[in-house]
């Protein structure tokens, strides 16, 4: 009996097979929307706590009319190769309410035994650093010495573990965790590495800056500091730079940020709504159509209990396979193209830990096919109660 509920089952499925695949597309859309919305949301919330944790200065000074916007340098790793005179940085410490200030130091390589294209090459003073270093220092906690550099995450590091730029090599003793943007494709070294690539650089031509010239400088303010009046008065000694707040640039990400994570859940909630009225609508149209079917299987000796077996049977055929489908389609496109996602969202974008997408995995297989099965569990149970002779009666 039961070999015979399934070929009942299975035969039924596919005796109207757009209904059936038109519900297994709509449970793998939902699958899949609610799978990349999960990720999604936990890869923006993991992209700015790192970036936020790493990236801790109150201030950042930049030349005026660099190559980007100011919040492409924090939040995409875009990086402006002019600099700044070298007086601004000890005018900048030497403003009260100021408690520390550090260079960073900017410039692209030619292409390198890592890469075939240029890499960023972002330079700190490790005495003064307080916001790069940090985050290195998970990965590499010894003395920074001449000719040492760490890696991005997306720079592939040969086995010898070294590096050449402009055909001097470097030594790579680290490389750094993901931070979901342009960062992870960069190198970072102290700022005495920075000088012997400078000169190595000028030996071939290339003179990127002057000794000494940061490209922009992260300070950090005492409790109560005033930030306008530290930036009038940078402005009133230097012309040609910007100063601006850090606070100002995450409070415009966070917002950005939250307006994607409601898109997407709106979106994501909008199909599995859709699953819902489809399989709801979808397999009341179906039971009406086949009350003398129903009828006549409990004449020849089926249970009422058998016929909500084989109702829920389709449904989860149909809400299974989807939720199947629509979760391996979104795993597999979300991985596959993070890269492009952070391209074009301008944002931090860091994947979660495996463990978080393993759960995300399970539950985009579950909640779309629990959703679709308990959808048409009203209709089985209205199946149950089917009267014989009425159901004959209306067909006849």
């Amino acid at each position: 009996m039961k070999h015979t509920t399934l070929k009942i089952i299975y035969t039924n499925f596919w005796s109207h097979p757009v209904r059936s695949l038109g519900l297994v597309i709509l449970t793998a859309i939902a699958s899949a929307t609610l799978l990349s919305s999960v990720i999604f949301s936990k890869s923006l919330d993991a992209g700015l706590e790192q970036l936020s944790s790493r990236m801790g200065a109150d201030v950042l000074i930049v030349p005026y009319g660099g190559e980007v916007e100011d919040q492409s340098i924090l939040l995409q790793g875009e990086l402006s190769h002019r600099t700044l005179p070298r007086e601004v940085l000890e005018f900048t410490r030497k403003q009260p309410g100021v408690s520390v200030a550090s260079p960073q130091f900017f410039f692209t390589t030619l292409s390198a035994s890592c890469c075939d294209k240029k890499v960023n090459i972002i330079g700190f003073d490790s005495k003064t650093d307080f916001t790069i270093k940090p985050w290195i220092r998970k990965t590499y906690k010894n003395e920074f010495k001449p000719g040492y550099v760490i890696a991005g995450s997306d720079i592939e590091v040969e086995k010898s573990g070294k590096i050449k730029f402009f055909d001097k090599e470097f030594t790579v003793v680290g490389t750094l965790e993901p931070l979901g943007n342009k960062l992870d494709q960069a190198i970072f070294a102290d700022i005495e590495t920075i000088e012997l690539l400078r000169l190595a650089a000028a030996s071939k031509g290339y003179n990127f800056s002057s000794e000494g010239e940061p490209s922009t400088i992260l300070a950090n303010l005492e409790k109560g500091a005033d930030f306008e009046k530290i930036s009038q008065a940078i402005h009133e000694q230097f012309s040609d730079l910007q100063v601006i707040s850090r606070r100002n640039i995450f409070d415009s990400f966070i917002t950005t940020a939250k307006s994607f994570k409601i898109a997407v859940w709106i979106i994501a909630g909008f199909f599995l709504i859709v699953v819902i009225a489809a399989v709801s609508i979808a397999f009341s149209v179906s039971t009406n159509e086949r009350k003398r079917e129903f009828a006549t299987l409990l004449i020849i000796g089926a249970t009422r209990k058998k016929l909500t077996g084989i109702v829920l049977g389709e449904s989860l055929i149909a809400s299974g396979s989807g939720a199947f489908a629509g979760t391996l389609f979104g795993a597999v496109a979300i991985v596959s193209f993070r890269f492009l996602i952070q391209e074009n969202l301008q944002i931090p974008f860091t994947l979660p830990n495996t463990s978080a997408i393993l759960l995300t995995i399970i539950g985009a297989l579950f909640i779309p096919a629990i959703a679709g099965i308990g959808a048409s569990y009203r209709i089985a149970k209205k199946v149950e109660r089917i009267d014989v002779y009425t159901a004959l009666k209306e067909d006849a």
